[in-house]
């Protein structure tokens, strides 16, 4: 409950709602996680609020299942985009299915040591920056995400604290 997000930008296609698109795929994925992900044309941003101050574990679950079919426009369909997280940028030109190595599975990233300050606002942010496909079908270029999971940076936490959520 203390999580919020905001998308901006335009999706080219008439036919896709960028205040809150979400995709669903329901075969071929291998984990649940990925069964459902968010995208946005342009920038996706995450804040997670009231965090104590500290350092935290952040893994961002990924999997390409928008440009996963055998279709042409789905073969040769490419997401790239950068990775901020507390507004440092951890990946440049970020593409989930090249990440994995194929289309709907995992590609996520763990970042370790993330410091939240004084403000207790985690800051996470995928941003498209004008690369991979533009007009293949379905238009839906932009940063795409399926989970995040935050954990207190303390290895030797009796009760670490553990948030996950499917976006």
């Amino acid at each position: 409950s203390n999580w919020a997000y905001s998308c901006s930008g335009t999706f080219l296609s008439e036919d896709a709602n960028s205040s809150n698109y979400q995709k669903n795929i329901t075969c071929g994925i291998s984990n649940n996680v990925y069964a459902t992900a968010r995208l946005c044309p342009v920038s996706l941003k995450y804040y997670g609020f009231c965090l104590l101050k500290g350092s935290y574990t952040v893994t961002l679950h990924f999997a390409e299942i928008v440009y996963s079919e055998r279709e042409d426009h789905s073969i040769l369909g490419e997401r790239v985009f950068d990775v901020y997280i507390q507004v440092e940028r951890v990946e440049t030109n970020f593409n989930p299915k090249n990440a994995s190595g194929d289309a709907k599975k995992d590609a996520s990233r763990q970042y370790y040591n993330v410091s939240v300050k004084e403000d207790h606002t985690l800051r996470i942010h995928l941003y498209w920056a004008g690369k991979g496909s533009l007009f293949t079908p379905p238009a839906t270029n932009g940063p795409l995400i399926s989970a995040i999971s935050v954990v207190t940076g303390m290895k030797s936490a009796q009760y670490p604290f553990i948030v996950q959520f499917y976006v």
